[in-house]
């Protein structure tokens, strides 16, 4: 007897689990869905462009170099009000406007 679509997608939904992947979905209004497409394309002249899903992981990926050599060079780095190492999360001393908590996390921020 065949499946119900219940319970297919139950079945789809334990192997999606399994392997480790996610589905992500994503919102995108129409500037941002024509910059994506037209990005897309541009990243690979005269060949056919990145699917949607590789562009973006890529992109993940990419900013998670990024990321983590602004933390390394952070890292070199100390409070100048409380002298802890950074980056970091907490302080005593936020709103001070001397501790890194409260400007300094402009560092690692997207822009």
């Amino acid at each position: 007897m065949a499946k119900s679509a219940a319970e297919r997608k139950a079945a789809q939904r334990a192997r999606q689990a399994a392997s480790e992947e996610h589905k992500l979905e994503l919102i995108l209004d129409a500037q941002e869905l024509a910059m994506l497409e037209r990005n897309r394309v541009a990243r690979r002249p005269g060949r056919d462009p990145y699917d949607l899903s590789e562009y973006i992981t890529m992109l993940i990926r990419q900013d998670n170099v990024h990321l983590q050599q602004a933390i390394e060079n952070l890292e070199k780095k100390k409070c100048l009000k409380c002298k802890e190492s950074l980056p970091i999360n907490s302080c005593v001393c936020e709103g001070d406007s001397v501790c890194w908590v409260t400007r300094g996390w402009h560092e690692l921020k997207l822009i």
